[in-house]
């Protein structure tokens, strides 16, 4: 895809606004697959070279992943899917090749002024970015992973923005992909921190020990993710969407497949 990709990237930054962007974006990659990549442990199983060559080489595949994850599939990424949360943000990504990618951020509505500074100031790439509603816009209780209102994954390119849900994949990445027209979808890395089946206590496929965030906390709303997730198969099926999971170690529903290697993809 990165020929069609870095064709519609130059299309679309001749547009002025986001909303011009995503209305522009709709159904263009419809009938295609999108492989999410989540920044899960269970990425190291796999040789990263080997799956940029098959990235590299499928027009059949929009590749998407998130934050962090980025370093997986590098120049072979469609979109980069990014929140100012967690992440460097002195720092920005460096785009092995930033004519192949589109970067897509998310930034919180409550805090939507400092977000779009710390992406402007610290030059971070940015093709289109949209608030995601949060407190005080909605109570934590009616964040989709406490809803499982799966629905509202359709409100991007409704009105231009999406709801508050954790992970990154329900808040930016499904409803993104929904709205490029995709209806298959390849999930890698989606193992939750701390409740994923691994042989190690790695929360993340870069852990270097130092995860931060208050493990009660994490704890609680990761229990949430894996009970919403017997859900969100079932909206699937409802909708005719079709999710496969790339890791033997991911602790959601078990009904959605496993792929047992990087061959099936």
């Amino acid at each position: 895809m990165k020929t069609y990709t870095s064709t519609l990237k130059k299309e679309i930054i001749k547009l002025d606004s986001c909303e011009e962007r995503i209305d522009f974006l709709k159904d263009k990659y419809q009938g295609k697959t999108a492989v999410i990549i989540l920044p899960g442990p269970s990425l190291n199983d796999y040789d990263h070279n080997k799956l940029r060559d098959i990235f590299s080489s499928r027009e059949d595949l929009v590749i998407m992943p998130n934050k962090g994850a980025y370093d997986v599939s590098l120049e072979t990424s469609d979109f980069h899917l990014m929140n100012p949360w967690n992440i460097d943000r002195k720092n920005p990504i460096k785009y092995s090749k930033k004519e192949n990618t589109i970067p897509f951020w998310n930034v919180t509505a409550a805090f939507q002024e400092e977000h779009t500074q710390m992406i402007s100031n610290n030059n971070h790439p940015c093709d289109i970015w949209i608030p995601c509603l949060t407190e005080p816009y909605i109570k934590k209780e009616e964040c989709i992973h406490n809803t499982c209102n799966f629905d509202q994954f359709w409100m991007l390119g409704k009105e231009y923005k999406t709801i508050w849900g954790t992970p990154i994949l329900y808040s930016t990445t499904i409803p993104l992909a929904l709205h490029l027209g995709c209806k298959d979808f390849i999930i890698m890395g989606w193992d939750t921190h701390l409740l994923h089946k691994g042989k190690d206590n790695n929360t993340h496929f870069k852990d270097d020990g130092t995860f931060k965030k208050d493990l009660n906390v994490l704890l609680e709303e990761e229990e949430k993710i894996v009970k919403s997730s017997y859900k969100l198969y079932d909206w699937c099926q409802y909708n005719n969407i079709n999710i496969r999971l790339l890791t033997d170690i991911s602790p959601v529903d078990s009904r959605f497949e496993r792929m047992k290697s990087i061959n099936d993809i």
